[in-house]
């Protein structure tokens, strides 16, 4: 068997892959016309867009790529839902990085501009459409508002922070970090930034770095965190934190920023999902996920903190662990989705032909979609303080590797969920006065759920 790069690439295929379960290649949309709309001056609210309703997305296979719907609601959608009718727009790419009122952020809907767009729905076809956008010199890694005057973003490989309005999508200016940390140990080894964290407490920006080479199998090459800080009051880069023995400071949802009412700061890094080779129990701490932490009136970690909430809720022996789609709630509360069911007896079977050297390619690539893809994780409460987790009841297993979205509205939270053994494809809310979690809505024609966008003013 050959191990190499094409593992990573393998594993991508096989996280995309999960979309042809709940497929219907002859029900395409055809794909919108947008239009560039220049954001006036003025405030936010001026902006001539629909600012309250609900936009429901989706990821659907075609025979010639991926198709992303989205359909508007003016009531919150529930029951089973059809996303490829009414409302419903189409389009090469529609993935929002970050939602601001009735506004949403993120790379272009075309696929082949390198721009940072905002999106909106048009009040006349109440369809989403392209409503201004910036250039830029690569893709689009990350992107934050501030407030209405103040966004921030980062873009591929690049050792900077930029700054624009969100309001009239001007470009503000660049600040760049000449002393951050670039990690270049493997050939092609890139260094981005997919995670942007403000402390409104100082208004500062942190940016834990994500440094990958193709050439590797794991999408995290180095075995330590590097975070770096922004002080946006004199827009200038400070300094590098640095974190030892933990990887990958991703959520693989909605990069939602973690930070408490003090301004303590919480991390969660995903580890290696053992494609580092390390597999269960004796992992070392590295591998497998760990939330860190940058106290309150700080800029560096503290060093004394790791937790790995898979640990605690029993499941330390799972092969490979997941941690993903955290989201901050309030009073040291957060909420993530987390491996929560023992590995299958084929992992083990697997495992052993691993260990022995006897593994065929197709077993491989098996053994990988078992461990990263199988509906095995479920939502959970993690009490940062106590460093607790206790699953939420009433959620449904779910893959959360592929899209664990989440988002906060009005004190609740809505937790996207994918599992094809049980015909789950849509969202729950979870209220925490109540403890309790129902359904929202299921997507039963136009392929898997991903965002869910609630529009505010």
């Amino acid at each position: 068997m050959k191990v190499n790069g094409n593992i990573k690439n393998i594993m991508t295929l096989l996280t995309v892959a999960m979309v042809f379960l709940a497929c219907e290649p002859e029900e395409i949309v055809t794909e919108v016309t947008v239009n560039v709309v220049e954001g006036p001056g003025g405030s936010i609210s001026d902006l001539p867009y629909v600012k309250s309703g609900f936009v429901a997305a989706s990821i659907l296979s075609t025979p010639t790529g991926f198709s992303y719907f989205t359909n508007y609601f003016s009531e919150r959608p529930s029951g089973n839902i059809d996303l490829t009718t009414g409302n419903a727009a189409s389009f090469g790419n529609y993935f929002p990085q970050t939602i601001y009122k009735f506004l949403a952020f993120g790379a272009s809907l075309d696929t082949e501009n390198l721009e940072l767009s905002r999106y909106a729905v048009d009040p006349e076809t109440n369809q989403i459409t392209r409503a201004g956008a910036i250039p830029l010199s690569a893709n689009l890694s990350q992107v934050l508002i501030i407030n209405d005057e103040l966004g921030v973003y980062t873009i591929f490989d690049t050792p900077s922070l930029f700054l624009f309005n969100p309001t009239t999508m001007q470009f503000i200016e660049e600040i760049p970090m000449p002393n951050a940390v670039q990690v270049d140990v493997l050939p092609n080894q890139t260094n981005s930034y997919f995670h942007i964290i403000h402390r409104i407490q100082d208004n500062r920006i942190f940016l834990p770095l994500t440094t990958n080479s193709g050439v590797s199998p794991q999408f995290y090459d180095a075995e330590d965190i590097y975070v770096e800080v922004v002080n946006l009051n004199t827009r200038t880069w400070e300094k590098t934190a640095v974190f030892s023995q933990a990887t990958y400071p991703l959520t693989r949802g909605m990069e939602n920023p973690m930070v408490d009412e003090e301004g303590n700061i919480f991390i969660l890094t995903q580890g290696q999902y053992s494609l580092d080779f390390q597999f269960g129990p004796t992992a070392p701490a590295r591998s497998r996920p760990q939330i860190i932490k940058i106290p309150a009136n700080s800029t560096d970690f503290d060093s004394d903190y790791s937790f790995n909430p898979v640990n605690f809720i029993g499941f330390e022996n799972s092969v490979a662990q997941l941690c993903t789609g955290a989201i901050y709630g309030e009073n040291g509360i957060a909420y993530m989705v987390m491996t929560a069911e023992a590995d299958v007896p084929r992992v083990n079977e697997l495992l052993a032909k691993l260990a022995m050297g006897t593994i065929t390619d197709e077993e491989f690539n098996e053994l990988a979609n078992l461990v990263t893809n199988s509906p095995n994780m479920r939502w959970a409460q993690v009490d940062l303080n106590a460093q607790t987790a206790e699953l939420i009841p009433g959620m449904p297993f779910t893959a959360g590797f592929s899209y664990p979205l989440s988002y906060k509205v009005d004190g609740k939270f809505l937790f996207q969920t994918f599992n094809p053994n049980d015909g789950s494809n849509g969202y729950y809310e979870y209220d925490p006065a109540t403890n309790m979690a129902t359904n929202v809505y299921n997507i039963e024609n136009g392929g898997v759920a991903t965002h869910l966008f609630v529009l505010q003013e």
